[in-house]
């Protein structure tokens, strides 16, 4: 019987599988079914089916989307990362039509991994920065 993933490795194939290598069909295998997001201003986002509303809703709208993680650290079940969202504003997003605009956002997730499987998560990123990128007001450069 395989041992379950370490919960760093299961996080660091999250983000090279499912975001990197533009594979949702991973998200089954490393979303449990009984999974919860508390995404904050996005709402609940519940089981693999969630991730993959969110990962198809990015994606449209940020075709080149990807994440830079900064930091990334375990504590037990915990990982956190801090990360820097990448893209280019290309497709409608919420309430913005697409404005060709680059985009630089940072933001944080913490999981819950057990069993090999991501439980429970909260990941927050800058939406008020991100608005005021999409508006034109400032550019997309890493001030942070």
């Amino acid at each position: 019987m395989n041992q379950p993933q370490s919960p760093r490795t299961v996080i660091e194939r999250y983000y090279d599988e499912v975001w990197e290598k533009r594979r949702p069909d991973e998200i089954p295998s490393l979303f449990a079914a009984g999974y919860v997001n508390h995404a904050g201003a996005r709402g609940t986002l519940s089981g693999p089916e969630g991730i993959r509303t969110n990962y198809q809703s990015l994606v449209s709208a940020f075709p080149d989307v990807r994440f830079m993680l900064d930091d990334l650290l375990v504590d037990g079940a915990k990982v956190v990362v801090r990360y820097t969202m990448y893209g280019t504003h290309l497709g409608q997003f919420q309430e913005f039509a697409p404005s060709g605009r680059q985009v630089v956002v940072p933001g944080i997730g913490i999981y819950m991994v057990k069993d090999g499987q991501i439980q429970e998560s909260w990941v927050v990123r800058d939406s008020l920065l991100l608005i005021r990128q999409l508006n034109g007001e400032i550019l997309a450069t890493k001030q942070f």
